[in-house]
């Protein structure tokens, strides 16, 4: 049985450059995979005023929750995330499971604006609805 889950990404370093590898890493890590258009947002929490390129995504696997919050870990270390990072404020690439079929593993992140917005956006690529990807008559 594959499960559907939501993933939240953010980088404020080199942040088009990590986010397009992270993008890359990831889609060749699940059965199918789409992610909402990325958007800079404020800092929460950090003493480095560094705007963030966040983007969501959804996707599909047959892992357990462990497991893929395992292999995100790796990714962010593969593309240069330290344990000292987020105290520094230097957020190569961040890369969360929030939501595991319904499971919410991060309530928080879930309501911020740009989480929800990806999520609506994906949610009508799913369903056919959005104008972007309605095929052409």
């Amino acid at each position: 049985m594959l499960n559907r889950v939501i993933i939240g990404l953010g980088s404020n370093l080199d942040k088009e450059k990590n986010m397009a590898a992270a993008v890359r890493l990831l889609e060749d890590c699940f059965v199918s995979i789409r992610f909402s258009a990325a958007v800079y947002t404020e800092p929460v929490g950090m003493n480095n005023p560094a705007l963030f390129l966040n983007r969501v995504a959804v996707a599909f696997t047959s892992e357990e929750p462990d497991r893929l919050v395992a292999a995100f870990k790796q990714t962010e270390r593969t593309l240069g995330r330290t344990t000292n990072g987020k105290s520094e404020g230097i957020i190569p690439i961040d890369i969360d499971l929030l939501q595991w079929n319904d499971l919410i593993l991060k309530p928080e992140d879930l309501q911020r604006e740009y989480v929800k917005a990806g999520i609506r956006f994906l949610q009508e690529v799913e369903s056919g609805g959005h104008e972007k990807y309605k095929p052409n008559k």
